[in-house]
């Protein structure tokens, strides 16, 4: 049977990852050292999980929608107000800028994280005899099955997300109760009920339509399986970001045995970031009856040079630099932990400070070049496993091992800092070195043939890495070097 050019590379790159996925070289090998031991896998391309938080309806100029297509974005997180799309009772209509919008989406094949919020006192004014008008639990469900109707129009792809932090927005607010929505919590009671009636309502109109609950803190959505989710519900939207105590992406600032979070355990003892997704992942299970989806609407990282002295952000900072290899490693390890998207906060700075790859006047900052690379490298690339830091994951090096057109590319970096590396090259396919911002790295041979390997908390893309890699220890004056494993 004559065999197709296309189908002879095809069969020799499954060929080769396989060679890869199953070699077990000597102790010391990179590539054939840690194995994976996720269960949810990943059987698609790194491109599918890359998200956008979009500021178009808090400011942004509608003009930056160009940039989309260069960055490489699969999913943006947009919305408008209920206010606006139901301005009277009953009468739903997006806004021309939105429904403009929805048709450059289409266009680009970029799907929706839609976001419904919030209250709507223009339609549903409170009054004396019903002072929580505004948030009723059928008009909402109404709303979000009208919504969904006008996006399943509109050609996009996309899902409905319930709300944004409600303990933080309207909902906390007016009910009261406790920001971690302990019993007895009249907002976290009320925000069920709001859940509840929209899943009913948008699955009447179409079950195939996925609808996520929302809050930012993990021990909320605990929270919230206990009170009782609808088992309809599709999955999880939460915001796992970095406090000021925890600047690494590969924890998690929750699972630290706070009063609050009893009786749960939110977090393994190492609080790895993956390690609460997968108890979540879990919780979610035994109260769900199913494994639900988990989504990360929103993770960033404020530039701290250019945050206001007047502005105090209990989040983590970092440099433009830093923020950039932030960016890339929790994009990375949102994905070894079975996250089905993640949005980067944001966009454009608008009212939130300065935490946009585009700053507020429009310069495009580090972690936007941190985010096209990634997008360019990765995107056609499928997550194979976790090649070194599977038994470590908040210490040492970190490297991911990517399967794709061009062969196998692994991603490293080392959370500590500088750390040097001799290895060698896989002799038929050239070493190649790509930095964060998609710079190439100039090879430093020695002269035995193998190149210098230097490590940092930046990520760098490396192509033409050989099956058995090992990483020999190299200590210089000036430079601290950290012996693998």
């Amino acid at each position: 049977m004559r065999v197709s050019q296309p189908v002879k590379v095809w069969t020799m790159m499954c060929l080769t990852l396989l060679i890869l996925w199953t070699a077990t070289p000597a102790t010391g090998s990179l590539l054939g050292g840690d194995q994976p031991a996720d269960p949810v896998g990943r059987n698609r391309p790194f491109g599918e999980s890359i998200g956008l938080c979009v500021k178009f309806d808090q400011g942004q100029p509608q003009k930056d929608l160009v940039f989309l297509k260069g960055l490489g974005v699969r999913w943006v997180r947009d919305h408008s107000s209920w206010a606006r799309i139901e301005p009277v009772p009953g009468r739903y209509e997006f806004p021309p800028a939105l429904k403009d919008r929805l048709a450059f989406y289409r266009q680009n094949n970029i799907a929706v994280v839609f976001c419904l919020a919030y209250d709507n006192k223009k339609a549903y004014p409170p009054t004396p005899d019903d002072p929580h008008r505004n948030v009723n639990p059928e008009a909402f469900g109404r709303f979000a099955a009208a919504t969904a109707r006008l996006l399943s129009e509109s050609g996009v792809r996309f899902v409905i997300e319930i709300w944004n932090e409600p303990h933080n927005f309207v909902l906390g607010k007016q009910m009261g109760g406790p920001w971690h929505g302990g019993p007895p919590c009249p907002w976290l009671d009320h925000y069920i009920k709001m859940v509840t009636e929209a899943v009913r309502q948008v699955k009447a109109f179409d079950p195939t339509i996925k609808v996520l609950s929302d809050e930012d803190c993990t021990i909320i959505h605990y929270r919230l399986l206990e009170a009782g989710l609808p088992r309809e519900l599709d999955g999880f939207a939460f915001h796992p970001y970095m406090s000021r105590t925890v600047t690494k992406p590969e924890m998690t600032k929750e699972g630290r045995g706070a009063s609050w979070e009893s009786p749960f355990t939110l977090a393994d003892e190492d609080h790895s970031f993956r390690s609460m997704v997968r108890r979540l992942r879990e919780q979610g299970e035994a109260k769900l009856g199913k494994t639900p989806e988990l989504w990360i609407t929103e993770f960033g990282c404020p530039v701290r040079k250019d945050v206001s002295e007047n502005v105090t952000f209990s989040l983590g900072s970092g440099t433009e630099e830093e923020v950039a290899a932030i960016l890339v490693r929790a994009f990375i390890g949102a994905e070894a932990a079975g996250v089905k998207v993640m949005t980067w906060f944001s966009f454009w700075d608008g009212p939130d400070g300065p935490m946009g790859l585009l700053a507020k006047n429009g310069r495009k900052r580090k972690a936007y070049a941190a985010f096209k690379t990634m997008a360019g490298q990765l995107g056609d690339y499928t997550l194979l496993r976790q090649a070194a830091g599977l038994t470590h994951p908040t210490t040492g090096v970190q490297a991911y091992l990517f399967g794709g057109p061009a062969g196998s590319k692994v991603v490293m970096w080392n959370i500590e800092g500088q750390a040097d590396f001799l290895t060698k090259s896989q002799g038929d396919v050239p070493l190649r070195i790509t930095d964060v911002e998609g710079q190439a790295v100039p090879l430093q041979h020695e002269k035995d043939g193998r190149v210098l390997l230097s490590l940092s908390q930046s990520p760098i893309y490396v192509t033409g890495l050989p099956a058995d890699l090992t990483l020999d220890d190299v200590r210089r004056s000036g430079g601290k070097s950290t012996v693998y494993e």
